[in-house]
C-alpha cells in the first residue's frame, strides 16, 4: 500500500525512501524547513530558554543530514515540503526545566517556510523555481487527492494564491512575525523572496505585510479517499495474482 513519511530529518531515513522508491513502492517523502536549515548545536546552547525553544520530534539533527536532505527535494525522492508548525511559548517550555523530557515538543515555522525555501533553495541553485512550487503545493495537492482544487491555477481551481516578490528582502524576528509565540527558529536570518500578496478563497488576505485575515473565514476540504496512485497499485496486484496462482499450481 501507498505510504507518506512525515518528517524525513536524517539521510538514513531518505536513503530508505530512496530504496523503496527505486524498487517501485509508492513511497512519498516529506521534510520539514527546519530540518533543512538548522542543526542540533542550538541544544548546546548556554540560555537554557533558547536551547528548549528548539526542542521538537524529531530533534535537529548534524549538518551532514541537512545536505542529503536538499538531495532527496532535488532528485525527487522528498516530494514535499512542510514546518509541523506546533508553538509553545517560553513559559510552557519551562514546564521541564528540571526535567528535559517534559519540555513539550514543537517549534512554530509555518509562516516562514516558503522564505526560507526559497532563499536557500531557489537562490542558491539547490531548487528551480517551478520545483519550489512543486515541493511546497503542488505535489502535496496530488499525494493527498485535492488536485486541481489545489496546487494549481486553472478554471475551476480554489482562488488560492500567493504573489511571489523575488526581489523583496525581510529578517525573520519573533518582534515582527505573525506567529503568536516569543520564539522563532529562524530568529535573525535574511532571506530574499517574499510573498507580496496572499489571496484566499478570492480575497486578500495578506498585502504588503499587512494582515487582512477574518476569523472564520475558512473552509473544510473535502479530501476523496483513494487518489490515482491506489488504482495503479490495485493494478498491479491484480497482474501479479494469475502468475501466483500459476506457480501454486
Amino acid at each position: 500500500m501507498p505510504v507518506y513519511i512525515v518528517h524525513v530529518s536524517a539521510w538514513q531515513a531518505l536513503a530508505a525512501v530512496t530504496r523503496a522508491r527505486n524498487e517501485g513502492q509508492r513511497v512519498f517523502g516529506e521534510v520539514l524547513a527546519g530540518h533543512l536549515l538548522v542543526d542540533d548545536s542550538v541544544y548546546l546552547d548556554s540560555d537554557w530558554g533558547r536551547a528548549a525553544a528548539y526542542v521538537m520530534s524529531p530533534p535537529f539533527r548534524p549538518q551532514e543530514h541537512q545536505a542529503a536532505l536538499w538531495k532527496g527535494l532535488q532528485s525527487g525522492n522528498l516530494q514535499t515540503t512542510a514546518t509541523d508548525h506546533c508553538c509553545f511559548c517560553y513559559d510552557q517550555k519551562a514546564m521541564g526545566r528540571d526535567d528535559f523530557r517534559k519540555i513539550p515538543n514543537g517549534t512554530g515555522g509555518v509562516e516562514n517556510r516558503m522564505e526560507v525555501l526559497w532563499h536557500h533553495g531557489v537562490n542558491t541553485g539547490r531548487l528551480t523555481m517551478s520545483e519550489f512550487v512543486r515541493v511546497t503545493s503542488a505535489n502535496a495537492a496530488q499525494i493527498f487527492n485535492i488536485y486541481p482544487r489545489k496546487g494549481s491555477i486553472s478554471v475551476g481551481a480554489d482562488a488560492d494564491l500567493v504573489v511571489w516578490d523575488p526581489e523583496a528582502t525581510k529578517t525573520i524576528s519573533a518582534k515582527t512575525h505573525h506567529q503568536k509565540v516569543d520564539f522563532n527558529i529562524f530568529e535573525g536570518m535574511t532571506v530574499k523572496g517574499c510573498a507580496s500578496h496572499t489571496i484566499s478563497n478570492g480575497k486578500v488576505v495578506y498585502a504588503e505585510g499587512e494582515l487582512k485575515v477574518e476569523k472564520g473565514a475558512g473552509n473544510y476540504v473535502n479530501r476523496p479517499p483513494y487518489a490515482s496512485f491506489y488504482d495503479a497499485v490495485q493494478k498491479q496486484s491484480r497482474a501479479k495474482a494469475p502468475r501466483a496462482v500459476q506457480r501454486a499450481e
